[in-house]
């Protein structure tokens, strides 16, 4: 979705968007829903400042378990646009502002992006999965396999192959 801000250069009448966006797939994150950005626009000397809220559901496996996750993102933008030094055109060329045309879908897609967690957990709890039979060893996740003492958690195969090494 691309928004024309000649008005606000020109006259610097604050502008205020309450738009949907589709987010694509992003490495291991889905989109489930179009992500909701609300976003007060105004001049800045030359320049734009954008901030508002953009709003997100992240979907994936648990890094641990591999379950479903669905996490909501609620990230705040705070971003400012300066044309460039030595040019007639205001902002020049530019993937979310070029010229007066601000892409307010590719701004989200950013902002969306660089805010994603490194991974996605069900929990921090979560205990992950069982090496002996592959089960989630969460309460309910289908591991009976016994644990033994001071292992922390790992299965008494790994146990032993460490003794023979």
């Amino acid at each position: 979705m691309v928004v024309d801000i000649g008005t606000l250069l020109s006259t610097g009448r604050p502008m205020s968007l309450d738009e949907t966006v589709e987010v694509p797939a992003f490495s291991a994150f889905r989109f489930p829903r179009p992500a909701h950005a609300v976003l007060e626009l105004r001049r800045i000397d030359r320049g734009v400042q954008i901030e508002g809220v953009v709003e997100v559901e992240a979907a994936g496996e648990c890094d641990r378990c591999l379950e479903d996750v669905l996490r909501a993102l609620r990230i705040e933008v705070d971003e400012r646009f300066d044309p460039p030094s030595g040019t007639s055109d205001p902002f020049g060329e530019n993937n979310v502002l070029n010229g007066t045309q601000l892409d307010v879908g590719d701004l989200v897609r950013q902002v969306v992006t660089t805010s994603l967690p490194f991974g996605l957990v069900c929990s921090e709890e979560c205990r992950g999965l069982c090496v002996t039979c592959g089960q989630s060893k969460n309460p309910g996740g289908g591991c009976d396999c016994p644990i033994t003492e001071g292992n922390d958690g790992e299965s008494q195969v790994e146990n032993s192959a460490l003794e023979d090494a």
